[in-house]
């Protein structure tokens, strides 16, 4: 009597069929959100209509994929939360200075922005921000990393909440302006380093030396990211 196990029954090709039209059309929906959450489209406040508007679908079909549009937006945050942490990961997570890694982290937030505008929109929008706000892991890396340079000297502030508010807005704030394309972006973003980690007490020489290093590891692992453009604003 063999031992093996028996083979695997062959998956049926209308399940598989299915299954990829119920993954094409949750993207449809996911990618209709994130158009309306451009600066400048939908309405104030959206609703469903809108998105079953702009995917082309009915009402019933938005509501075999999301409960809300609450829930469709959650997956998008956290999509692309995922995704910030995994790239600062990636690329600072054996860092031991902890101003390279704020400094860094700032560096690369700002210039996805840049490279991938639809990214910066979604990520700058209020209701993206609270949800933002309360994604425990990502505002431990950012107050981590702070917390770190406060205490080892490389920074001087006496609130943390002040420290990564700052840090965040600011990132918010010139995101919007690199997604619009208005500035020469290696040059903006290093004077927003230069002016934001000045304003925390870190000595300009430091700043420019962790500038210098967050730049350098980000230029090198660039082809890995998904959303990076080569030959656009940075090399």
């Amino acid at each position: 009597m063999s031992d093996a196990a028996p083979a695997p029954a062959d998956v049926d090709p209308r399940t598989a069929a299915a299954a990829i039209r119920r993954t094409r059309m949750r993207e449809r929906l996911l990618d209709a959100v994130l158009d309306l959450y451009q600066p400048g489209q939908g309405s104030g406040s959206l609703v469903i209509d809108d998105v079953i508007c702009a995917a082309g679908v009915s009402r019933g079909s938005f509501y075999k994929y999301f409960e809300s549009l609450d829930a469709a937006v959650n997956e998008l945050g956290e999509r692309m939360t995922a995704d910030l942490i995994a790239d600062f990961r990636r690329l600072f997570d054996d860092v031991t200075d902890p101003l390279v890694r704020a400094v860094g982290g700032a560096v690369m937030a700002m210039a996805r922005a840049w490279h991938d505008p639809r990214w910066g929109g979604f990520t700058c929008r209020v209701d993206y921000v609270d949800y933002f706000a309360r994604v425990s892991m990502f505002d431990l890396l950012v107050r981590d990393a702070l917390k770190a340079a406060r205490d080892g000297g490389r920074m001087q502030f006496r609130s943390i909440d002040v420290a990564v508010d700052l840090i965040v807005g600011m990132t918010i704030e010139a995101r919007r302006r690199l997604m619009l394309r208005s500035v020469e972006p290696r040059a903006y973003i290093d004077e927003m380093i230069e002016r934001t980690f000045a304003g925390l007490g870190a000595d300009p020489a430091a700043i420019a030396a962790a500038s210098t290093q967050g730049w350098d590891m980000m230029m090198r692992a660039a082809r890995g990211f998904g959303w990076w453009r080569s030959g656009e604003g940075f090399g």
